[in-house]
């Protein structure tokens, strides 16, 4: 069944469509290697156009051949030298076929019966007293339905027919499982179709493929439109060559895989012994609970979720071939190629037609295309002017002193043109080479493909940090907003005579944004600012362009400090309101911090107290052993009597400062609650 139809899609994948004739009950066997048969079991679609109906489609097991021979009652063995030893060839396949009735055609007439054996006769020549051994006789003997035994000889033998449909189909298996041993990397899948009379069946599947490609080239002209051709490379790598089939060409990025079809799987069932016991003997069940059961299958069904998007209909944005004729050449004129070119006389027709299919687009090839097997093609698909503009683009990243030649190129057409390669033709001279990402209809481009000797660039950075902008106060903290600037300023010079166009890439910083003074870009893109300039034949230009993040100082207005208060108050971040405010607070913070200092002084004079009283104890029990101890004794006394009344004293001193403190700190507390500046 030929091959009459293939579509190529940019994922690596082919749709293939087959369509023949046939008549009766019909088998179409197609052969696909190892690696293909599970892209066909899963995509197979088998049509039958007439009053036939479509029966099983079978294949080869997986299983080793030598596993399918072992099964057949009998081998083959090709003749060797040592064939007289043990019979081997078509001798060796009637032995093992003893019982079979058979029809067997020779010089002698046509004989039927059943094989009895096969006889191997010796034979020798005698010359001078001297045996030499000759080649082994073999005769067939079968025995009649008439009960005549028969012999003939198998060098003799013109035909065998087998009688028996067993015996046939044990040759038929031998031979293909033999065959798939030869041919390890292929498999047959065959196709029944039962019916009458002629009629057309259709068979279509999805395989592996090579990704095509696209190339296209560029003839850059004065009027702001490029002629454009584009080429599409595909490559046949099948065993079958494509011959007159209709080509599609789709891009797009479709769903998908590979699932292991071909392989039996088995699932794991669990072994249950054999009761030793069949006693019955009584069941006792819990009852149900009530409002606990779930009825068996009560899930939702499988299949349920909606298909993909992209719409169902298809849409023919391109009837006719898009080719151009706007050039007519002088009568006896030398053409040059990109004359020739651009007035449509080259001889390539792009027979091509475009149309989106949902999120796909596809390129149709009107005419039939052939394609050999293990070859590939270089396709004409389109050919026809764009809007285009002469440009130079700079990107620092890319280098850093000249802009990169090349051209604005604007899709004016509608068709969408997968990436690829792009050359390029300015007159009648080779001007360089890009790479073009997919470009759908109305989109522009930015295509580089030379070095601009004739433009120099030069680049100025600068940072600087932007007066507080915002001031607010929540929750206690106070936040000081501003920008940080980062200038870059572009000097571009035009060293020629000519009107130069510069298109200035600048990265786009996350969390960065353009400032009020910075030079306004024409487009932005997800990676650049993009900013046009013109330049007069041998002027300068100077753009700047200034960016800027918001960033934000913060400081809790619970430990504010005089320091920063005035840093406030130099660099005028706060009015008069704001800062008696913030003075109050700081006022407040001072009294907390002096009647914290007056506690700790309290608290090391009483840890004074304490280690005095500690001595003075050590003291008098020292000197109580002697008798002039009781005039230092009643001195120590009288000392730590006066040193008790101080503690005393300290203690009310100090209940009183932290009663203070206190109160302070919840006066603190309310002023900063109530302290928002929004």
């Amino acid at each position: 069944m030929p091959i009459r139809r293939v579509i190529l899609y940019s994922n690596g994948v082919a749709y293939i469509e087959r369509r023949g004739v046939v008549t009766g009950n019909a088998e179409v066997n197609l052969s696909f290697k190892q690696s293909q048969v599970d892209d066909v079991l899963k995509s197979m679609v088998v049509l039958d156009l007439g009053q036939g109906r479509i029966g099983a489609v079978s294949y080869n097991s997986s299983q080793p051949a030598s596993a399918r021979t072992a099964e057949i009652p009998f081998s083959i063995d090709s003749e060797t030298e040592d064939s007289d030893q043990s019979m081997g060839g078509l001798a060796g396949v009637l032995a093992q076929l003893q019982g079979a009735r058979i029809l067997v055609t020779s010089s002698k007439g046509t004989h039927a019966g059943s094989i009895l054996t096969v006889e191997k006769i010796a034979l020798t020549k005698t010359k001078d007293s001297e045996k030499t051994t000759l080649p082994s006789l073999h005769r067939l003997v079968i025995a009649s339905e008439s009960g005549e035994i028969i012999s003939v000889e198998l060098s003799d033998v013109r035909s065998i027919k087998l009688l028996e449909d067993g015996t046939r189909r044990n040759i038929n298996e031998f031979a293909n499982a033999t065959a798939s041993t030869r041919l390890r990397d292929a498999k047959t899948i065959s196709i029944a179709s039962t019916g009458s009379g002629t009629r057309e069946m259709i068979v279509s599947y999805v395989v592996s493929a090579p990704i095509w490609k696209t190339t296209y080239r560029v003839v850059l002209g004065d009027d702001g439109k490029p002629f454009f051709q584009g080429w599409a490379i595909v490559d046949n790598v099948s065993d079958e060559s494509w011959d007159n089939v209709q080509l599609s060409l789709v891009s797009g990025s479709p769903v998908s895989f590979i699932q292991n079809l071909q392989k039996p799987l088995y699932r794991y069932r669990p072994i249950i012994p054999i009761p030793d016991d069949l006693n019955l003997d009584p069941q006792i069940y819990d009852a149900e609970e009530s409002g606990s059961g779930v009825g068996y299958g009560s899930g939702s069904g499988v299949g349920s979720g909606s298909g993909s998007g992209g719409g169902t209909g298809t849409v023919d944005v391109s009837g006719n071939r898009i080719t151009s004729n706007f050039m007519s050449l002088l009568p006896g004129a030398q053409t040059s190629l990109s004359d020739a070119l651009q007035a449509g006389t080259s001889g390539v027709e792009t027979a091509a037609t475009g149309r989106e299919l949902g999120d796909l687009f596809e390129y149709r090839i009107e005419a039939p295309v052939s394609v050999e097997r293990n070859r590939s093609a270089l396709i004409p698909i389109v050919q026809t002017r764009m809007e285009g503009e002469r440009v130079s683009i700079y990107n620092e990243s890319a280098r850093k002193d000249r802009p990169m030649g090349g051209m604005m190129l604007s899709n004016t057409t509608p068709l969408t043109f997968e990436g690829g390669s792009l050359t390029v033709l300015d007159g009648d001279a080779y001007a360089g080479e890009a790479l073009m990402e997919r470009l759908k209809p109305k989109e522009r481009r930015l295509i580089s493909f030379a070095l601009d000797l004739g433009t120099r660039v030069s680049t100025k950075s600068e940072t600087d940090l932007r007066p507080v902008q915002l001031i607010k106060v929540v929750n206690g903290v106070f936040q000081a907003h501003y920008f940080r600037q980062d200038k870059k300023t572009y000097t571009l010079s035009n060293q020629t005579d000519k009107v130069k166009t510069v298109y200035i890439e600048h990265p786009v910083r996350v969390n960065w944004e353009l400032a009020e003074s910075s030079t306004k870009p024409e487009t932005v893109t997800e990676r650049y600012y993009r900013f046009r300039v013109v330049l007069e034949p041998f002027a300068a230009a100077v753009v700047p362009v200034v960016e800027q993040l918001g960033q934000m100082d913060s400081y809790q207005l619970a430990s504010f400090s005089q320091q920063q208060l005035d840093l406030f108050i130099s660099r005028r971040y706060i009015d008069a309101a704001l800062r008696q405010r913030l003075e109050k607070l700081i006022a407040l913070r001072g009294s907390i911090d002096l009647v914290s200092q007056k506690m700790q002084l309290l608290t090391a004079e009483v840890t004074s107290i304490t280690q005095d009283q500690a001595r003075f104890r050590e003291n008098i029990e020292s000197l109580a052993k002697t008798p002039e101890a009781k005039q230092l004794i009643t001195r120590y006394i009288a000392k730590a009597n006066e040193q008790e009344t101080r503690l005393e004293q300290i203690e009310a001193e100090r209940k009183a400062a932290q009663a203070e403190k206190e109160r302070l700190e919840r006066e603190l507390s309310v002023e900063i609650k109530n302290f928002e500046v929004k």
